[in-house]
């Protein structure tokens, strides 16, 4: 096997991939979130780059979280409390783009180990 042509390959690959993230990075970026006990609450951030219309998909297998979504000038302009997991729908305007603040809450965990654990997702539509 000639592993000087398939290093080349796999190199000419990956830096594809790098131009083309760099040419168009992703639109949303959400960070890991803690794990919560019922009746505590935490917050997360979520980077929003481009404007447009977005999902965001809140989940905890073992509790009911609740959830209010914060734009960058601290107004609040969406929020989930039904129970079970939320998905809110929300448009950002061009020139609303950067850093929102999302408030997370536990209010039922049913985990006898302890906290339950939650994932946020965010999804451009």
């Amino acid at each position: 096997m000639n592993y000087r042509r398939l290093l080349s390959q796999v190199s000419l690959a990956c830096l594809t991939i790098v131009l083309i993230e760099g040419l168009k990075p992703l639109a949303a970026k959400a960070e890991p979130v803690s794990p919560l006990h019922a009746g505590t609450a935490n917050w997360a951030t979520l980077t929003i780059n481009r404007p447009g219309g977005y999902i965001l998909e809140v989940t905890s297998a073992l509790g009911d979280v609740d959830v209010e979504v914060y734009d960058p000038a601290g107004r609040r302009f969406a929020q989930g409390r039904r129970l079970g997991n939320e998905t809110i729908f929300f448009n950002v305007p061009p020139g609303a783009e950067g850093t929102f603040r999302i408030r997370y809450s536990m209010a039922i965990c049913v985990n006898p180990l302890g906290a339950c654990g939650v994932n946020i997702n965010i999804y451009r539509q």
